[in-house]
């Protein structure tokens, strides 16, 4: 079990090493800064919508 350790230590320090190499954490750190607003546009959207309040002259549906 030993040797598997070792292995997947190894591959997850190079692929780690990969990603930083040449300005690869800038470019993530930007791809998921443009998501994340993507997002926010997307269901800041959808929110306004489902927040449109009931007309209060209607009265509240009542439980069976």
């Amino acid at each position: 079990m030993k040797p598997m350790h070792i292995l997947l230590i190894g591959l997850l320090s190079g692929a780690s090493s990969v990603a930083l190499a040449d300005d690869g954490g800038e470019r993530s750190r930007q791809w998921l800064a443009e998501f994340r607003q993507q997002q926010q546009q997307i269901h800041s959207t959808e929110a306004v919508a489902q927040q449109t309040p009931a007309p209060s002259d209607t009265p509240a549906p009542k439980a069976i």
